[in-house]
């Protein structure tokens, strides 16, 4: 590990034991998660550590209850506790985020029972971070977080010579180019570029930065310096943005027709869930035809870290879908799938992928894995839904 990185961590726990709080703000797949880890062992029994990816499957109440509990069981047993909230943007995109900002607004700064409890929260760069809701916002009373950057003495070793003209001053790349030797800067640019959340993530919010070619520190947000965290420096691009300089200036496709091929219907499927944490995909077809579909998602999720929740029909023009059928699906990582109960079912008639509030109407599951020709069929965005998808999620059938 560089030692800027230990440093980083052990500064940033010194503060948190102090009370500070903080935002850390870095696009998917660079290391937000492993920082938390380091975080963790390094303040020991009294942080307290929250996943923003589970908090939001549950009843935030009973989360809620369960977090309190954990921080006052922290204070009373070393008298101070740190709060390490990771993905806190996913939490508050949740139906029910507003309601989590301010409890923890009241529990953390102005409550009447508010305490000196350290804390830092995670995100990513383009992802809103704020809901309106009664009370000060929370992110306006936490100070941004630089991530950590190569020391002078590091960034002036020969033997990292090749990982600063991939990297420059990143730290946190540096550690994972580092961390074996079987791992080359093109590898790891390789992966960076068919990850599509990486892409639009750094696209949405820096690609005034990129366009100019250097890292300005008066004149680019915080986000946006985040964002091209391994991209730019000050003295211009790095090897990295080079590599994936066609992948992050090239224009989102915005024609509304649906492709004609498998190919390109798998990246335009994957430019609909990319930014996304997790998104619903909803269609009472959705399970006509396994394996067609677990290929399709197969190559989508090879482009995206987006989460996909897959709701469909228990039968299909009157055949049974079996157990065994959906098990096949959920034996790829990042999908869970789930059959509409018999409440919802006569309701749900149109075919959407939920990524937020909004998201996209869609065609038919058969067209999108290329079992039959899109014709005329589009794709749509959309601000809302007659139809609360993640309470119906919450009570569909899981296999």
């Amino acid at each position: 590990m560089p030692n800027s990185v230990q440093q980083w961590i052990n500064d940033t726990a010194y503060e948190l034991v102090g009370g500070k709080r903080f935002l850390l703000r870095l696009a998917p797949r660079i290391g937000k998660s492993h920082l938390v880890n380091l975080l963790g062992v390094e303040l020991g029994d009294s942080a307290v550590i929250v996943d923003g990816n589970e908090f939001s499957k549950l009843s935030q109440t009973d989360q809620r209850d369960q977090l309190e509990f954990s921080l006052i069981t922290a204070i009373e047993n070393h008298g101070s506790a740190q709060l390490v909230f990771d993905s806190y943007d996913r939490a508050i995109e949740s139906p029910k985020g507003a309601r989590l900002q301010t409890w923890l607004s009241s529990r953390l700064i102005d409550g009447p029972y508010a305490q000196d409890v350290g804390a830092l929260f995670t995100a990513r760069c383009s992802t809103e971070i704020t809901r309106p809701g009664a009370g000060s916002p929370l992110m306006s009373r936490v100070t941004p977080l630089e991530p950590p950057f190569l020391a002078p003495e590091e960034a002036n070793r020969q033997d990292l010579a090749q990982i600063r003209e991939w990297f420059g001053e990143s730290a946190v790349l540096a550690e994972r180019a580092l961390a074996t030797t079987s791992v080359e800067p093109v590898t790891i640019a390789d992966q960076f570029e068919q990850d599509l959340s990486f892409i639009e993530d750094v696209r949405k919010v820096a690609s005034t930065t990129i366009s100019r070619g250097y890292l300005d520190q008066a004149r680019d947000s915080f986000p946006a310096r985040c964002g091209v965290y391994g991209l730019l420096t000050e003295a211009g691009p790095t090897k990295l943005l080079d590599r994936l300089q066609f992948a992050l200036t090239a224009k989102t496709a915005d024609d509304p027709i649906w492709p004609d091929n498998l190919a390109r219907s798998i990246a335009k499927f994957s430019q609909l869930l990319a930014g996304s944490h997790e998104v619903i995909w909803s269609d009472r077809y959705m399970f006509r035809d396994i394996e067609p579909l677990r290929t399709f998602l197969k190559a989508v999720t090879a482009k995206t870290t987006c989460r996909i929740q897959l709701l469909g029909g228990n039968s299909v023009n009157g055949t049974q879908v079996s157990r065994a059928e959906l098990l096949r699906l959920t034996t790829i990582g990042s999908v869970e799938a789930k059959w509409m109960s018999p409440t919802d079912y006569g309701s749900l008639h149109d075919r959407h992928v939920v990524t937020g509030t909004g998201g996209w109407v869609v065609p038919q599951v058969h067209v999108i894995v290329g079992r039959q020709s899109p014709g005329s069929t589009v794709v749509a965005p959309t601000a809302s839904f007659g139809v609360d998808y993640h309470a119906i999620w919450r009570r569909s059938i899981a296999p």
